[in-house]
């Protein structure tokens, strides 16, 4: 449970670098990991400064509080967040561009087992992301267009998150998401897959919110798209980013 709550706020923060008109908390108050019976301090593990929790809010309300959280220790009634600030998220994508897309045994959110065989021939579109990150969330319309817009052309789409299937599921259908996209009925149409830590933690070492993996009919990475793009009217480009690199492969 510590490390899934570490990184819930390490995408939270990983969000924050990339798209701070989309966060879902209006302060740091809000997020996963405050602990309203702890007094919250957060320690830089590499210069060793102590900063308080109305400090670091004043930096994530005005979208500058990028940091990545290490470990946490508990003193007394206090706890102390181990961070370290980052001027930029690390890039992935040269790590993975042209090599294989790590298999894994994977069930989606209704315990449906994902069949490998199926994938043959097909382009694979995988999207990682949570349901604590507002550019992921953000994203989901222009994703759905997505999964219209290559109906009958052979593309599967996977979402992956670290998050528990009924965690998803809850969050689906909540008055927060509906209010968020300004819908009254909300979906996500990529094939959901829940409790993926280890995998996009260790394995893919995803570092930025939302990544999406665009995977040809082959199993060869063929671009990743990593955090949240826009356009010039501030809306997400996920539609036309994602759809320009699954083009030059269904062509």
């Amino acid at each position: 449970m510590k490390t899934r709550a570490i990184l819930k706020f390490m995408v939270l923060i990983a969000c924050l670098a990339n798209g701070k008109a989309f966060s879902q908390y209006k302060s740091l108050k809000e997020s996963p990991m405050f602990k309203k019976n702890k007094i919250n301090l957060f320690q830089d593990s590499v210069g060793g400064m102590l900063y308080t929790l109305p400090y670091m809010d004043s930096l994530y309300q005005a979208g500058q509080a990028k940091f990545q959280i290490d470990n946490y220790h508990t003193k007394g009634d206090s706890i102390f967040w181990h961070i370290k600030f980052i001027t930029e998220l690390p890039s992935i994508r040269q790590k993975w561009i042209g090599k294989v897309f790590p298999r894994a045994a994977f069930t989606d959110i209704d315990d449906k087992r994902i069949s490998y065989e199926k994938l043959k021939g097909k382009v694979l579109i995988v999207n990682c992301w949570s349901v604590t990150c507002g550019p992921c969330v953000a994203e989901i319309p222009y994703l759905n267009k997505l999964v219209d817009s290559l109906a009958g052309k052979n593309v599967v789409f996977w979402a992956l998150t670290f998050d528990e299937p009924a965690e998803i599921k809850k969050f689906l259908v909540s008055a927060k998401l509906k209010s968020f996209l300004n819908t009254e009925n909300p979906e996500f149409k990529f094939q959901l897959i829940g409790d993926q830590n280890d995998l996009l933690n260790n394995t893919l070492g995803v570092k930025s919110y939302p990544t999406t993996f665009v995977v040809g009919s082959d199993g060869i990475i063929r671009e990743v798209i990593e955090g949240l793009n826009l356009d010039k009217l501030q809306k997400p480009k996920a539609y036309e980013d994602i759809m320009a690199a699954v083009n030059k492969l269904i062509e």
